[in-house]
């Protein structure tokens, strides 16, 4: 096993274990020698992760994007690349195609744990209150805005029991 082969394998470990900055390091090396391999798939998976740092640690999201795309191309039956990708998009505010590509991972892998804890973290979006306006629309925003505040709190306890009456 050379050197950047090495420095690929703890550079996976290190962002799997979302140690950002010392994985973008040892990525960085690993590609830096130019011994990419698009045949070795731990190549490829290096440099899914590359990317994943690339937008986490400098915030070069169009770049990191651009790689993350590279990698379901040259290896697409790898659930870590659309998690990957979709770790981007959620850090480039894109959230909307972050569920787009969890969505297409999971038709390919529906049993991938990874794909699956991140599409149910992510939740699925209400209704608007009133839906035959847009979602931006203030009236929606606000009472959209009310419903949400009244689920999070929690309610009383006595009106969880039925009991109305009021103390004299």
């Amino acid at each position: 096993m050379s050197n950047s082969e090495r420095d690929i394998t703890k550079g996976i470990r290190a962002a799997k274990q979302g140690d950002y900055l010392q994985a973008m390091n040892l990525l960085t090396d690993a590609y830096a020698g130019g011994e990419f391999k698009a045949h070795n798939s731990k190549s490829v998976e290096g440099l899914s992760y590359y990317g994943l740092c690339l937008a986490l640690v400098q915030k070069k999201y169009k770049e990191a994007i651009d790689v993350c795309k590279k990698t379901l191309t040259m290896n697409f039956f790898n659930p870590a690349h659309y998690a990957n990708l979709a770790r981007v998009y959620l850090a480039a505010s894109m959230r909307k195609k972050a569920i787009e590509t969890l969505e297409e991972g999971l038709r390919s892998f529906s049993d991938d744990k990874q794909l699956r804890a991140l599409r149910s973290e992510l939740g699925v979006r209400s209704r608007p209150v009133v839906p035959f306006l847009e979602r931006s629309n203030p009236v929606n925003v606000t009472l959209g805005r009310t419903r949400h505040a009244k689920k999070a709190r929690p309610e009383p306890a006595d009106k969880r029991n039925g009991s109305s009456q009021r103390e004299p």
